[in-house]
């Protein structure tokens, strides 16, 4: 029982430190949203986009604490949390990848004809291709796509890297959430077999 209170008080605690840090975080991009001068409608899609990564960011992190913190005191995970496992980097990726996209609007309003057009676009979706590439893999093999993911934050880090000077901003948006998702996959892999099983599964034969 103590056990049980035990986890539970962590359990709560790790959920408030990362909802304060997730509001903390984003009140000082939408501190830095309204210093540029942008209009009102598009200060307030540039919040909803980066409150979508950061909700990615700061709920996998907390799903990664709350699961080492089970693993650690109790030997295993619970039902709920191992859902939260399996399904966070999954759609954690998709979010990623959806904003990785946006990128490619650029393309737009620069005066190429139609074709010229349509080959930008896909170079420029190129990323989002390969990111969900990286999700189709790690649907299968968790240990293979947290791996691979966190290589591509790598990529994005060597190859982007440069132009981003001291953007703390950026570095939190593009790294970060690439990062926890492949943490959590390979989280996904190593505790699967500690998640307690469903009451209706059938016990497994020696």
């Amino acid at each position: 029982m103590m056990k049980l209170l035990r986890r539970e008080s962590l359990a709560w605690l790790s959920r408030i430190v990362f909802g304060v840090l997730f509001l903390l975080v984003l009140g000082a991009l939408m501190w830095e949203f309204s210093q540029r001068g942008d209009p009102g409608y598009l200060m307030l899609l540039n919040s909803l986009i980066v409150a979508l990564l950061l909700v990615v960011l700061f709920v996998a992190a907390d799903v990664l604490a709350e699961a080492l913190e089970q693993h650690l005191m109790m030997r295993h995970i619970s039902r709920r949390l191992g859902a939260l496992m399996r399904w966070t980097p999954r759609i954690g990726m998709m979010v990623f990848a959806f904003f990785i996209s946006l990128f490619a609007l650029d393309i737009f309003g620069q005066g190429y004809s139609l074709w010229e057009t349509i080959v930008g676009l896909t170079m420029h979706l190129i990323p989002t291709f390969a990111l969900l590439a990286v999700l189709a893999v790690a649907w299968r093999w968790p240990l293979v796509g947290g791996i691979t993911t966190l290589l591509a934050a790598g990529v994005f880090l060597l190859r982007f890297g440069a132009n981003w000077g001291g953007e703390w901003t950026t570095y939190l948006l593009i790294l970060g959430p690439p990062i926890m998702v492949g943490l959590m996959f390979l989280a996904d892999w190593w505790l699967r077999a500690e998640v307690e099983p469903t009451p209706d599964m059938p016990a497994t034969s020696a």
